[in-house]
């Protein structure tokens, strides 16, 4: 079953020492994007494997992870004196450079020099412990997509029937629609040659029957449609591949009702099922 691009999910577990908050959502968006908030120091340990985490799970969305740590007494993670001296080579290097830093990112900056310092004082259980209910919400976070997605699903299957149903009707009146039509030509023909008509009008009358075959454009629609279906089947991101079936789709409508104007009313609802599938689609992993 696909998944919806859209979720959420919270956890909060205790420690011995301390409270792990996680908290994760994700929005649409094209590729993966993903950012990560947290307090920096903390930050700088994990983020590589949180990323690599959530790409483990997760193919397409917006994702943001909010991390908190709340410990039973106060801890600091990184060497006070070698932040100041680090902070000091910042400012003596601008001094150097004639370059301007916001407070902010002489702060990132610093933080990121002096922890190369603690690294390897850097409490292990802490990052385990992060990572593991990292993980699990980012389990959770991929369930609530599936639980959306299966939503979609069952919403797109009956658009899908629906049109299915307006091409039947189609087939159905195609034949008689180009008959009326070829009957009307031909009384035209009459009217405007006389006697002489016959041969003309079967002429003319072939030509139209020939502009309004959409058997094509039928047996195309119906090969989109089974091929959605077997998409939707599958738990593969196929977002992609359903948006471009949707521009299919849309074409081949186009077609045939440029071919046989008389189907106009059916034309129009299909297009309208499929603007909705495809406003859907773009919810899909």
């Amino acid at each position: 079953m696909p998944k919806s691009m859209t979720g959420f999910s919270y956890l909060i577990e205790p420690r011995d020492d301390y409270e792990i908050e996680v908290r994760a959502k994700s929005l649409n968006n094209k590729g993966l994007d993903l950012s990560i908030k947290g307090a920096r120091d903390i930050l700088f340990f994990v983020e590589k494997d949180i990323r690599s985490i959530v790409s483990k799970y997760i193919e397409r969305g917006s994702v943001q992870i909010f991390l908190n740590i709340k410990y039973k007494e106060p801890k600091i993670l990184l060497n006070v004196d070698n932040l100041k001296t680090a902070v000091e080579k910042i400012y003596q290097l601008m001094s150097v450079l004639k370059i301007q830093l916001s407070d902010d990112k002489v702060y990132d900056l610093a933080v990121s020099t002096a922890s190369e310092f603690e690294e390897n004082n850097f409490d292990e259980k802490l990052k385990n412990d992060l990572l593991t209910v990292v993980e699990k919400a980012i389990k959770d976070l991929v369930e609530e997509r599936k639980k959306e997605g299966k939503k979609l699903v069952e919403d797109i299957n009956k658009h899908l029937n629906k049109i299915e149903e307006f091409i039947k009707i189609i087939e159905n009146e195609r034949n008689k629609i180009i008959e009326e039509n070829k009957k009307r030509l031909v009384e035209k023909i009459k009217e405007l040659l006389g006697e002489n008509y016959s041969e003309r009008a079967f002429i003319e009358a072939s030509l139209l029957a020939e502009k309004m075959d959409i058997t094509e454009e039928i047996v195309r629609l119906k090969s989109h449609i089974k091929r959605f279906r077997e998409l939707l089947n599958t738990e593969d991101a196929i977002g992609r591949k359903l948006d471009f079936l949707c521009q299919e789709m849309h074409r081949e409508i186009n077609t045939l009702g440029n071919k046989m104007p008389d189907f106009s009313k059916y034309t129009v609802e299909i297009k309208t099922l499929i603007d909705k599938i495809r406003q859907q689609v773009q919810n899909i992993e």
